[in-house]
């Protein structure tokens, strides 16, 4: 900045000069000194002038740097907060206006064997989607077994079926042909010969946000709901208790955890209090999964919704403390 404020003639540096507030100048010393600059009638400026004037400039420009730093991330923050609030306020609408029922059809955030035309079995062999954020580890795993008494649960208040990719589905090209190999696959987020390659490619039309869809409508999902059966392995929360609401000392059961995304009941136009826009989560790469996932508590074999948290496993509350800057975006 300096140099490019140096390199400056006469005359632009003048009306440059012209042009600052004076009111953003900071310190009275200086504010005084560049006024009398500014208003001594002579034709010309003495050099001492100029490299006071150059100096201004250059304490006002770093000060506007240092305001406008990281302002992108925490509008981000703002919208996902936003987000997180229509999130909650939606489910617990449904459930009022659908007699006790929660929106059903949630991504399971598992993909498993098969193609999208078979109909899936069981999740005893499925695996955690390659492209979830590294930054969900530690947070949540696909460690919780499903009893008989846990899947009643679910059913009881409407949660049946859930959204599964098929790892064998053959995507489809922009004409509608199947592409050759197995571009559904589920291969590690380090072999960009799997799923992220193929939501990379611009040979077809799927996205990271669309990975559960159904392969007609550009995703790699199977091609029916999966209804949870007992026995299954599923996602659920494994950080903190306190960071969800369940305050210390507090008897709880299994926490499951699924994703938010647009095959839900939730955003189905035919469904009273539906929502119309599938929320998605912008601090991840192109090629993660970029929903907000949903919460149940378990506690006594009852299923009851708990928390919505974004795709690197934040609460509401840590998304609002990188807004006021307490905690890094």
């Amino acid at each position: 900045m300096l140099s490019k404020l140096m390199a400056l003639s006469r005359a632009e540096l003048k009306a440059k000069l012209a042009s600052i507030d004076v009111s953003a100048v900071r310190g009275r010393s200086l504010k005084r000194r560049f006024e009398a600059i500014r208003n001594k009638k002579q034709g010309g400026f003495t050099l001492l002038e100029l490299l006071v004037v150059v100096l201004i400039l250059a304490a006002i420009s770093g000060t506007a740097t240092i305001m406008l730093h990281d302002t992108d991330k925490r509008a981000a923050a703002g919208a996902h907060v936003a987000m997180m609030d229509e999130l909650s306020k939606g489910i617990m609408t449904y459930r009022v206006l659908h007699q006790g029922k929660y929106p059903d059809v949630w991504e399971s955030l598992l993909s498993a064997p098969g193609a999208n035309t078979v109909a899936l079995s069981n999740l005893s062999t499925a695996v955690p989607l390659a492209i979830l954020s590294a930054d969900l580890n530690g947070t949540i795993d696909q460690n919780l077994t499903l009893s008989q008494n846990q899947v009643d649960a679910f059913n009881d208040v409407g949660i049946t079926r859930v959204r599964v990719v098929a790892q064998d589905a053959k995507a489809l090209d922009e004409d509608g042909g199947e592409l050759s190999g197995t571009p559904c696959d589920n291969s590690s987020e380090e072999n960009i010969d799997g799923i992220r390659k193929t939501i990379l490619s611009k040979n077809n039309n799927i996205v990271a946000s669309n990975v559960y869809r159904p392969v007609g409508a550009n995703g790699c999902g199977f091609d029916a709901h999966y209804v949870l059966k007992n026995g299954d392995k599923i996602f659920q929360w494994v950080g903190d208790l306190q960071r969800i609401g369940i305050p210390v000392g507090a008897t709880t059961g299994p926490i499951a955890v699924f994703g938010v995304g647009p095959d839900s009941t939730l955003f189905q136009p035919s469904e009273i209090g539906a929502l119309s826009n599938v929320p998605v989560y912008r601090h991840v790469e192109n090629w993660e999964y970029p929903h907000f996932l949903v919460l149940f508590n378990l506690t006594d074999d009852v299923a009851v919704f708990q928390a919505i948290i974004d795709g690197a496993g934040d609460t509401k509350d840590e998304e609002l403390g990188e807004i006021d800057n307490t905690r890094p975006t």
